[in-house]
């Protein structure tokens, strides 16, 4: 939902401004306020790069996939997910190191949960991965 999405762009936004304050309180010369200036674009663009939100269309079916950056013991974790609104009533989920990881081991998770529930065949995965 929109809130949640919000609230997870709350730490980007806190460094950014934060970042902004900095360069405004201190007014450097001309050529440092330059190089601050490129530094605050990096960081800003490396830092929304952790965040990601999509969708795919999944055995004919608008599925949803994101992942969003977490620490957990100083080091940094990726949390995933892969959903599919008013067709599955379950979410795939995952944790890992790597961005591309967390969504490959969410939609993992979603097809085991998918076959268990009986949602969807082996015949009918198997088919959908050859197309």
């Amino acid at each position: 939902s929109f809130t949640r999405g919000v609230s997870r762009m709350k730490p980007l936004v806190l460094v950014s401004v934060g970042v902004l304050v900095l360069v405004m309180v201190s007014p450097p010369d001309l050529c440092q306020a330059q190089e601050t200036e490129a530094l605050v674009s990096l960081l800003i663009s490396k830092l929304a790069g952790l965040w990601h939100n999509d969708q795919v269309d999944f055995m004919g079916h608008i599925c949803h996939y994101s992942y969003r950056p977490t620490i957990s013991r100083w080091q940094l974790y990726y949390k995933g997910k892969m959903w599919c609104p008013g067709w599955a009533p379950f979410s795939g989920n995952s944790e890992t190191r790597s961005r591309s990881g967390a969504v490959e081991h969410a939609t993992r998770d979603f097809v085991r949960k998918a076959l268990e529930s009986n949602l969807i065949t082996k015949e009918q995965a198997a088919a959908w991965l050859n197309n």
